[in-house]
């Protein structure tokens, strides 16, 4: 076989082969493209955690802001009471 046989049987092979099988570098570029997919995915769970755990915090704050409003009405009603009974007191005393 002369030199150009040779080279269109390889040509032939190649070709053939490579409709077969992926060229490695498009392989790898499938496998950067799926590791970048499941790393957005990972990061969209991570922000979604912490906005969940934010919001937590969040609804935890106003409870303990509430909690503390309605302890000091409770606080300025006991200290009014206790007013009002020392000025009965003062005032049967003094009949």
């Amino acid at each position: 076989m002369n030199q150009r046989v040779v080279d269109v049987v390889l040509a032939e092979a190649q070709a053939e082969y490579l409709a077969n099988n992926k060229i490695p570098a498009t392989f790898l570029a499938e496998l950067d493209l799926l590791a970048a997919t499941l790393t957005t995915a990972g990061d969209l769970l991570a922000t979604l955690s912490a906005a969940i755990a934010l919001k937590q915090i969040y609804i935890e704050e106003a409870q303990a802001q509430i909690d503390q409003q309605n302890q000091e009405t409770q606080m300025k009603e006991i200290q009014d009471q206790i007013t009002d009974l020392k000025n009965e007191v003062k005032m049967l005393r003094g009949k």
